[in-house]
């Protein structure tokens, strides 16, 4: 009986023993696994962001090296800061500015007020901006403590046609100061194109 006792003891400490070492065996395969592939991953990652400024750099070195073509388009444009606005104000044919790359034409007009917006092998944009509402506009804005409706003349200057008729009797100290702010400073909201829409916009304030 004592012989068939301790047989059976042997038999379940060599089966822990089994068990115990698959189980570390288990453990060890799955720790080495996700290891593995959180270190695949990690040099996915740092490759492909790699690429990507590979790219960028290869995008701003070929912008900077691209030259303007013979046929190309020259345009200038007119932006209103106040409004947002943007005027086409004439196009060009390239001429003496074919050849030249973005470092270069960016010097051509600037002593012009005009600033490179955008370039292409076939086209080129200049913009010069202006801290005013569009040309030809009516414009809801602020006269001596009142609301009132002012004109753009062709070159966006702002003045008011009638005074007795434009000026209204809304005060501006009745106002929020973010009002105010938005009135002086200038808003596409307030540009209009006819002195019925200017009007109409009052009646926010009324």
């Amino acid at each position: 009986m004592d012989f068939i006792n301790n047989n059976r003891k042997k038999i379940r400490t060599i089966l822990l023993v089994i068990l115990t070492i698959l189980i570390f065996s288990l453990s060890y395969y799955l720790c080495i696994n996700k290891l593995k592939s959180t270190n695949f991953k990690e040099d996915k990652y740092k490759v492909q962001n790699e690429s990507k400024d590979i790219d960028k750099t290869m995008t701003v070195d070929s912008n900077m090296n691209t030259s303007l073509s013979p046929n190309a388009k020259v345009i200038f444009e007119k932006k209103y800061i106040k409004s947002g606005e943007v005027i086409n104000e004439k196009e060009e044919s390239a001429g003496n500015l074919a050849g030249k790359k973005k470092s270069e034409l960016n010097q051509v007009y600037k002593g012009q007020g005009y600033s490179l917006e955008s370039m292409k092998p076939s086209e080129v944009v200049f913009v010069k901006e202006f801290d005013r509402y569009a040309p030809n506009k009516y414009v809801v804005g602020i006269k001596d403590g009142f609301i009132a409706i002012y004109k753009t003349d062709k070159d966006g200057n702002m003045f008011i046609e009638d005074e007795k008729r434009d000026i209204t009797d809304i005060k501006t100290d009745r106002l929020k100061k973010a009002d105010i702010e938005l009135l002086t400073k200038g808003n596409k909201y307030f540009q209009c194109n006819t002195r019925e829409d200017a009007e109409a916009r009052l009646e926010d304030y009324e």
